[in-house]
């Protein structure tokens, strides 16, 4: 789409996610790829996003947000990501915590259904260099393709990825 602008936005505690959910749903709204949000334990949200977005007034795909409790809410999300109707590419941004705990965005249908060609999963990268380590795992052949990825990097050094397997690239 031309001429679309990132733009970021913060949302206040108690109800950040749900505002950041809200917004992306009103018109013109935001579709695979075109949105991260970052979820925080207190309660607040960031959102960066394309705009004007993809989907317009259309109401095919709708933004969810859902978190997962410690221990193991990363691998609470890839399941739940993987299972029917599945997200793909662009369609999920979640956010791992040093609490156990992880935030998930996602677009609901996903686009790849039933189909199991491709699955979510996660990754944990020691400090302190993390990042590094990740940026190889994800370069390596097959490479994770756009939208394919969402990473952190955590104050300690250590570092998590949410990726889909296998890769396009």
């Amino acid at each position: 789409m031309a001429n679309q602008t990132w733009q970021f936005r913060e949302f206040p505690a108690p109800d950040g996610e749900q505002a950041a959910v809200d917004f992306l749903n009103e018109p013109l709204r935001q579709g695979r790829g075109e949105a991260s949000a970052t979820p925080r334990n207190d309660g607040t949200a960031g959102l960066l996003w394309l705009e004007p977005g993809s989907l317009g007034e259309g109401a095919e795909q709708t933004w969810q947000f859902r978190e997962f409790p410690a221990p193991d809410g990363e691998q609470a999300a890839v399941d739940f990501l993987n299972e029917p109707l599945r997200q793909g590419r662009g369609e999920a941004s979640a956010t791992p915590r040093n609490d156990g705990t992880a935030g998930l965005l996602w677009l609901e249908p996903g686009s790849l259904g039933e189909s199991t060609a491709q699955t979510w999963q996660y990754k944990e990268f020691p400090g302190p260099d993390g990042e590094q380590a990740a940026l190889a795992f994800l370069n390596a052949s097959p490479r994770q393709g756009a939208g394919e990825a969402s990473g952190f990097v955590r104050n300690d050094g250590s570092a998590v990825i949410f990726y889909l397997e296998p890769g396009s690239g």
